[in-house]
């Protein structure tokens, strides 16, 4: 009885099943979400400082506007 799969073919099979399988498991046992969390907060944090700075930017040009009224 013949083998369908060369040693070669078999080898780079098998080499794949492996892989494919890591990936999976990998999957299964990592946690998007925490991850996806940690970078939101980052995100709300930078939008914070970017609002402040514009605010005090408006404040300052108003008064200026006030002064030269």
């Amino acid at each position: 009885m013949e083998l369908p799969f060369t040693n070669l073919e078999m080898a780079f099979i098998l080499l794949a099943f492996v892989i494919f399988s890591l990936f999976t498991v990998a999957s299964i046992y990592t946690n998007p979400d925490e991850r996806n969390e940690e970078e939101e907060y980052q995100i709300k944090e930078e939008k914070k400082k970017i609002k402040k700075s514009r605010k005090k930017k408006n404040c300052s040009e108003e008064e200026h506007k006030i002064e030269a009224i």
